[in-house]
C-alpha cells in the first residue's frame, strides 16, 4: 500500500488544521477574572474597576527574569483611598489609580500569577525584555 505525495500532504494538512489552537498565556480579554483573583488572594482590599488595559499599547510584554520568562499584563486601576475609623479601615469616594503588572509565570503551574505595583520604566527593563506578543 503505498501512498501519493498529494495523499500524505492532504493528511498533514487535515491534521494540522485539527490541531487546537494552543497559547501559553491568555490574550488581555480572558485575564480580567485571572487578574481579580490574583489581586484578592494578595491584597486586602479590593480594587473598584480597572480603568484601562495594555497602558502602553504595544501587547503583552515577554520578560526574562532570573533566569525564567514571565508574560506581563499592564493595567490602570481605580482603588478607593481609605483612612482609619474605630480602628475599621473605611473606604473614601475619592479614588487613586494605580499601575499593576500582573506577572504570569507559564512555568509555575501551583501559583502562575502574581502582582507587582509601580512603573512600567521600559528603559530599565530592557535587558531582560525579549519582545511584545500580541
Amino acid at each position: 500500500m503505498f501512498f501519493t505525495k498529494k495523499q500524505i500532504l492532504l493528511v498533514l494538512i487535515l491534521l494540522f488544521l485539527g490541531y487546537p489552537v494552543y497559547s501559553k498565556y491568555p490574550s488581555y480579554a480572558k485575564i480580567e477574572p485571572i487578574l481579580e483573583k490574583t489581586w484578592n488572594e494578595q491584597f486586602p482590599v479590593p480594587y473598584r474597576k480597572i480603568l484601562k488595559k495594555n497602558i502602553n499599547g504595544k501587547g503583552i510584554m515577554l520578560f526574562r527574569e532570573a533566569g525564567k520568562n514571565y508574560y506581563i499584563y499592564t493595567f490602570h486601576v481605580a482603588m478607593p483611598k481609605q483612612e482609619w475609623e474605630d480602628r475599621e479601615i473605611m473606604a473614601l469616594k475619592e479614588e487613586r489609580v494605580l499601575l499593576v503588572k500582573l506577572f504570569h509565570d507559564p512555568g509555575n503551574p501551583e501559583k502562575p500569577y502574581f502582582i507587582r505595583m509601580g512603573e512600567l520604566d521600559e528603559e530599565n527593563m530592557r535587558p531582560g525584555f525579549i519582545r511584545y506578543v500580541n
